[in-house]
């Protein structure tokens, strides 16, 4: 049965209760049969019910006590009439079992490590009935000197082990979920069907950050804070206590809607700690007996660190007892395309086959980036997630930044300190960094484990069940529904 339909015949019991507290005062006359009569005949929609899901049933008992206030209804027992209403509905959810439905709306594959520890928790709770929709993402790109529509959009889920629906064999109206999740905020790159508004007007909508919220810059959370995703969403997945303060202050709801469990995205890195993960058979020659670097670029040339390519390059063909995984961002090449004239499009191209040549460096275009995380050990980076994320697993980040970089200026507050970090600004600081990592040294230890302890506690691996288990209460609570115990 679904959680809504308990919800549903829970309801019409309690209306049923209404109406014989009233009728055990109420005066002979028409008002009182037409309570009578409308109160058998919702009597007969819940038995229907019950009986349609027979198989959900756990005892025969609910069926007994609907029976039996059939009986009572219209005599003269009051007390007894509304004693036995009062345990139909206390103790119709432990006899009963029950699933909520859940849809994920999933899009990239770089972005599904958002949505996983949920969607695993939750496939593995009988409690829970889940299901995967892929989404197209739209982007625009430029081809011929024409700005042209490019739709992104393929089953990145199927060599995962995860079955899921394309968008188009799914209808959000017919299957009508008790929960709906998103990660992707912005309406302009997705069809209007998934915008946080029409979905809100179905089910309740959930929102689970594709990115660590603590890293933002203060002027880009306001805004976020005040995109339709935190007004149309009934849950807001919150990373921390910091995180909580400053989206109430400028969600322009309030921000009662949050909920701060941790963000369910650092759960893959933990669970990468604990088990590791499967290295790519065509890395391993590239990757064994040498010490691994992983170098994560953004997608805008200027404020990227690929104009440092050519110093990149060259040092680790003159180390060979080190290895580079060069990790783009998935947006570099649609980027290229539209903002940038062909010689720069060309020359991104060219690192990428030279980096394919080499036989101390690979490309890693796929949509994890756990292979990476686990075998490198360190990482070099423009302004990511990825560098926060690279925290969890207590190895060295260089940050490579602009001068004027904002994230060094003081009056900047964010959740996570950024000083655990080292920085560079120049191709020498790469690679001073790079020596260093080869040798073994590792400046900032200490004051990253202290970082991670102090700001970011909740990134235990159990973000997800946490999650699950808060929007299980919140759903009873709000519906009035007695709380079960997960089953077995």
């Amino acid at each position: 049965m679904r959680y809504s339909m308990l919800v549903t015949i829970t309801d019409m019991s309690r209306t049923l209760l209404e109406a014989a507290q009233y009728l055990a005062s109420a005066p002979a006359g028409d008002i009182r049969a037409e309570l009578l009569d409308n109160g058998r005949r919702m009597m007969g929609q819940i038995r229907d019910v019950l009986e349609r899901h027979s198989g959900d049933l756990r005892t025969t008992l609910p069926l007994e006590r609907l029976w039996k206030i059939g009986q009572l209804w219209g005599g003269g027992e009051h007390g007894a009439l509304e004693e036995t209403l009062e345990e139909f509905i206390r103790k119709l959810p432990e006899e009963v079992s029950y699933q909520v439905r859940a849809v994920f709306f999933a899009e990239l594959g770089e972005k599904w490590d958002a949505m996983e520890s949920v969607y695993e928790y939750m496939r593995n709770d009988p409690r829970f009935d889940p299901v995967v929709v892929r989404t197209p993402v739209g982007r625009v790109v430029m081809r011929d000197g024409k700005k042209e529509q490019e739709i992104i959009y393929k089953d990145f889920l199927t060599p995962m082990g995860i079955p899921s629906l394309g968008y188009d064999q799914y209808s959000l109206e017919e299957d009508c979920p008790e929960l709906a999740f998103i990660s992707q905020p912005y309406e302009s790159c997705t069809l209007r069907e998934f915008w946080p508004e029409t979905i809100a007007k179905v089910t309740r909508l959930v929102y689970l950050p594709y990115w660590m919220p603590d890293l933002i810059s203060e002027d880009t959370r306001e805004t976020l804070c005040q995109l339709p995703v935190y007004q149309y969403a009934w849950k807001v997945i919150g990373s921390s206590g910091n995180h909580y303060r400053y989206y109430t202050k400028h969600a322009l709801n309030g921000g009662g809607n949050m909920l701060v469990t941790g963000i369910p995205k650092t759960d893959p890195t933990i669970c990468l700690l604990k088990k590791g993960t499967n290295i790519p058979d065509n890395w391993k020659t590239v990757i064994e007996g040498r010490k691994v670097i992983l170098w994560n670029t953004w997608y805008s040339f200027e404020d990227s660190s690929l104009k440092y390519f050519d110093e990149i390059r060259d040092w680790f063909h003159h180390h060979n007892d080190c290895a580079l995984i060069w990790r783009p961002h998935p947006m570099t090449e649609t980027v290229a395309k539209l903002y940038y004239p062909k010689e720069i499009y060309d020359r991104i191209h060219n690192c990428m086959a030279e980096v394919e040549r080499s036989n101390n460096m690979l490309l890693d275009t796929g949509a994890s980036y756990m292979a990476a995380f686990w075998c490198s050990a360190a990482q070099i980076s423009d302004f990511s997630s990825l560098m926060f994320q690279y925290l969890l697993l207590d190895k060295p980040v260089l940050w490579i930044s602009r001068s004027n970089d904002e994230m060094r200026k003081e009056n900047r507050n964010f959740f996570v300190d950024w000083h655990w970090m080292e920085e560079a600004v120049n191709a020498d600081g790469i690679l001073e960094f790079l020596e260093r990592t080869r040798t073994g040294c590792d400046k900032k230890r200490d004051l990253r484990d202290k970082i991670r302890r102090r700001d970011i506690p909740l990134a235990d691996g159990f973000c997800g069940e946490r999650v699950c288990e808060e929007l299980w209460k919140c759903l009873h609570t709000e519906d009035a529904v007695a709380i079960l115990k997960a089953e077995g």
